[in-house]
């Protein structure tokens, strides 16, 4: 009886030795590397030519939404990053762009192949001039990554940091703004909705379709940080707007398409 008795205990001990390895080797295998390839979570742009805190500050954002997030300071690794994120986030640059042009043209193919697969592109102020046709730049004709049906010029010549009127989907708000884009269609497109305009009627933001995946842009900085506003012309007036930045980048990551009820024309 109890060499029987033994002999359950040893096989049971052996059955539980089994169980706690295979899910130890499973938790190694998904965890390598970093985050869980399986899904959620952000690469955001941290390398040269990106402005102060405007990485950390997207990265507030993506936080909110519910991703975690991945760094990249580095163009040339986001081919390999990119299959396994659920978006890329270009936010504010310097306000010369012309290494970042360089730079992002050696990936372009690479970016516009995941949003054609399924993946999603959110550009701020400078990211928004990136993923445009184009722009000029001191007299230089400048080429975008072209991922949005639009070219882009400098909204407002003033470089200095300010506070401006926008018309977010139809209610007025008071948003940092820093040399950022206005875009200009080309021609008239289904695919696109326009989420904000500048208080003169252009347009301050748009979500487009682009192949299965979708890319939104806005020249202003509704992720902007509370102390921000103290470099900025009337700063007063400035209140938290990081909810419409949330709720751009939800909608931007939620299954459909760009016709999304959750985005319409703001225009009035």
């Amino acid at each position: 009886m109890n060499t029987i008795r033994i002999a359950a205990i040893l096989l049971f001990s052996l059955f539980l030795g089994g169980i706690t390895f295979a899910s130890l080797h499973g938790s190694a295998e998904k965890g390598a590397g970093g985050d869980d390839k399986s899904g959620g979570y952000a690469i955001v742009y941290s390398g040269p030519g990106s402005a102060e805190e405007c990485p950390e500050a997207a990265a507030d954002i993506a936080k909110e939404a519910g991703l975690k997030v991945k760094f990249v300071s580095d163009a040339g690794k986001l081919p390999g990053l990119l299959d396994s994120a659920e978006v890329f986030i270009l936010g504010g640059t310097d306000d010369e762009m012309r290494p970042l042009v360089k730079a992002f043209a050696k990936v372009s193919e690479a970016l516009k192949s995941y949003l054609k697969r399924g993946g999603r592109y959110l550009g701020i102020c400078g990211g928004g001039f990136m993923a445009s046709m184009g722009w000029d730049e001191d007299g230089v004709p400048m080429k975008g990554l072209s991922i949005i049906p639009a070219s882009s010029s400098v909204y407002n010549d003033d470089f200095s940091a300010r506070i401006i009127p926008v018309t977010w989907m139809g209610k007025s708000r008071q948003l940092f703004f820093k040399a950022g884009p206005v875009f200009h269609l080309s021609g008239s497109r289904p695919d696109v909705r326009i989420v904000a305009n500048y208080s003169d009627g252009s347009i301050a933001a748009l979500i487009c379709a682009y192949g299965k995946g979708r890319a939104a842009v806005v020249g202003p900085h509704p992720e902007a940080r509370e102390s921000w506003k103290d470099e900025a012309v009337e700063g007063n007036k400035w209140t938290s707007s990081k909810d419409l930045a949330v709720s751009l980048l939800r909608e931007l990551l939620s299954p459909g398409d760009s016709h999304s009820d959750g985005i319409r024309n703001s225009r009035r």
